[in-house]
């Protein structure tokens, strides 16, 4: 392969890595933002890295092998962007406990980042994540990240390792964990109003509970996460500021032995 193939399949390689991540990562994956934009700061951002980005001994010069070479790319990108998701995630995570215990579930509209029909608490919580992120420079970590990666993971190297695979479990796990701490308080809240409203049945059996706890779990919820948005807004930000340790903890997970 001739100096000029060399480069351009390097570019070629790094591009599906950066667009791979885009397609994760909170706000260059939403759908606010339309996919020829998404491309074209796919592309900018490839011409950027690209001076930095070394040059590998082993690109493959046959077409399967080069097919191989962007697939091992595009798994690098998933796993980048997945990472960097995952804070968002956990903070839909925690609207969407709330919403189903305050029964706004049925409450749902449609919301243009997801195409499809979001409940109102998953989407202020996802707002709320996606203005600290980038209050918190999330954007700017996560181009630096991904700059770093190219340092350190060839363009042309991805193994899947038990290591990497345990870690995704745990960031998993932990998502489910950070959600609930988000909603702990309204949740606390709204349990004991149901066993409140439990115990009130049974004294006073000619009350209409159930007509009742449609607007008193609303109400209830509605206070409580409005006194907890300053503990929200807390265990957001920590969680963003870990997030780019876990970014950087699965880049070195997926260096290459030897290096």
């Amino acid at each position: 392969m001739d100096t000029g193939m060399q480069l351009f399949a390097v570019g070629l390689l790094a591009f599906t890595r950066i667009v791979l991540v885009f397609v994760q990562a909170p706000i260059f994956g939403s759908h606010h933002i339309p996919k020829p934009i998404l491309a074209g700061m796919a592309v900018t951002l490839t011409l950027v890295m690209y001076p930095h980005i070394p040059v590998p001994p082993d690109i493959p010069q046959d077409l399967f092998p080069f097919i191989g070479a962007l697939l091992t790319q595009a798994c690098v990108g998933l796993v980048l962007g997945f990472v960097s998701f995952l804070v968002m995630a956990a903070a839909q995570f925690g609207g969407e406990m709330l919403d189903i215990q305050m029964g706004l579930s049925v409450a749902a509209s449609f919301d243009p980042a997801s195409h499809g029909a979001v409940n109102l608490l998953r989407k202020v919580h996802f707002y709320l994540a996606m203005n600290l992120w980038l209050v918190l420079d999330g954007h700017h970590a996560l181009i630096r990240a991904l700059e770093a990666s190219f340092r350190v993971v060839p363009v042309t190297y991805f193994q899947i390792t038990g290591d990497i695979a345990f870690e995704m479990i745990r960031l998993t796990s932990n998502l489910l964990v950070v959600g609930t701490q988000i909603a702990a308080p309204a949740l606390a809240a709204l349990f004991i109003t149901q066993c409140a409203l439990g115990l009130l049945a049974r004294v006073a059996p000619q009350m209409n509970v159930f007509m009742l706890s449609f607007p008193l779990n609303i109400a209830i919820g509605l206070a409580l996460l409005t006194l907890s948005l300053p503990l929200i807004v807390r265990v957001i930000s920590v969680q963003f500021d870990m997030n780019i340790n876990h970014l950087v903890q699965s880049i070195k997970l997926m260096v290459p032995p030897g290096r």
